[in-house]
């Protein structure tokens, strides 16, 4: 569904971008860490041009833009790795070319604070407080002077502000990051980039840094796109039949109805 698909037994050579072409066999990735006889993945046709992926400069373009470990106080760091392995980043010689094609990762690290654990010590942390300066009023010699209130129990909002920016901090320093590392095929002749994941927020992040790395655009590259592709120049006039059991595609292609999601596709159907 959508612009995702399964890219069937690699080592056969899966369909690829033209009428009659194929992905180019196992031997181009055998030494990737994805090397399975099938991937899920999401289809893009990329619109402009790619340097080679024997060019200096396509490494280049991955180095600007490689990742960089998370520091003490971020929350995500992303970026280019390589394809068989995901702690390096420094993408040696002979790590991105296979054949015609170029392969790395997208690595996404996220450092998340547990937002119970934070409400739970800043509770401990106010009551503590509260217990002191009562504490402290209490131990005053001769008493409170006339007309003195006992320390309120409420705090501040700026106070409360602070604290929990301190506890943050401390957690987020004792918090390990989790990591997600998504494949990336590129096939400049064929103006196609497969990525692996079909989770939309790692495909928006996949889009934008993949466009600002190379200068370049994607569109999705759906069933509909795949189809029109595959005409002969002398179908290119001919009428497109589409087929679906959904209420909702017929009410926004033909009733409509106002789409409020798949607006890319949409517009070009």
């Amino acid at each position: 569904s959508g612009s995702g698909g399964r890219v069937a037994d690699l080592g056969r050579g899966a369909r690829g971008a033209g009428r009659g072409r194929a992905v180019p066999p196992v031997r181009y990735v055998s030494r990737m860490s994805f090397q399975l006889r099938s991937f899920t993945a999401r289809r893009f046709r990329i619109e402009g041009d790619l340097p080679s992926v024997n060019d200096g400069a396509f490494v280049k373009r991955l180095l600007d833009r490689r990742f960089e470990p998370l520091s003490p106080n971020e929350e995500r760091a992303f970026g280019w790795v390589t394809a068989d392995n995901c702690l390096d980043s420094r993408f040696p010689e002979g790590s991105v070319a296979r054949g015609p094609a170029a392969v790395f990762a997208l690595r996404v690290d996220k450092r998340r604070v547990n937002g119970r654990l934070l409400r739970a010590m800043m509770d401990l942390e106010l009551r503590g407080r509260r217990k002191d300066a009562e504490a402290n009023a209490e131990g005053v010699p001769g008493g409170r002077p006339d007309g003195e209130k006992r320390p309120s129990a409420r705090h501040s909002r700026e106070e409360k502000s602070e604290l929990r920016r301190q506890l943050t901090e401390e957690l987020m320093r004792n918090t390990s990051p989790t990591m997600d590392v998504h494949n990336v095929i590129v096939y400049p002749r064929e103006r196609m980039v497969l990525f692996g994941s079909l989770s939309k927020a790692s495909n928006e992040l996949f889009r934008t840094l993949f466009s600002e790395t190379f200068d370049v655009a994607l569109s999705a590259l759906t069933p509909f796109h795949r189809a029109l592709e595959m005409l002969r120049p002398d179908e290119q006039d001919a009428h497109v039949l589409l087929y679906t059991d959904s209420g909702w595609s017929l009410g926004v292609l033909v009733g409509g109805w106002k789409a409020k999601a798949n607006l890319e596709l949409i517009t070009a159907i």
